[in-house]
C-alpha cells in the first residue's frame, strides 16, 4: 500500500510501558476497539492481554534488549491480533 488509505481493523492493540518504579519496568498490552474503521479516532479499552516481565530501564531505553525477548513482544502482539480477527490455531 503506497499511501495511507486511513482504513484500520476496529479491533486493535494498545500498547503501553509501565516504570515499576525499581529501575525496571514492564510492557502492557491490551485489547481495543475503535468507534469506526474509516480513520479511527477513539480507541476503547475491550480486554486485558498481558504484560512482559520486568526489564531493565536501560536495556529499554537504549533498544538493546536481547532477541528472544523482542521476538517474545512480537508473537505476543501477533499472536493477539490474529485472536481478535478468529485467525488463531
Amino acid at each position: 500500500m503506497e499511501f495511507d488509505d486511513n482504513i484500520r481493523s476496529q479491533n486493535g492493540l494498545a500498547v503501553c510501558i509501565r516504570d515499576m518504579g525499581n529501575g525496571r519496568s514492564r510492557l502492557f498490552i491490551d485489547d481495543v476497539i475503535s468507534n469506526q474503521n474509516m480513520n479511527p479516532i477513539e480507541w476503547t479499552y475491550e480486554t486485558f492481554y498481558t504484560f512482559t516481565p520486568e526489564l531493565e530501564n536501560t536495556k529499554i531505553e537504549e533498544m538493546e534488549l536481547t532477541e528472544k525477548e523482542f521476538a517474545n513482544i512480537g508473537a505476543a502482539v501477533v499472536a493477539r491480533l490474529l485472536a481478535q480477527r478468529g485467525s488463531t490455531k
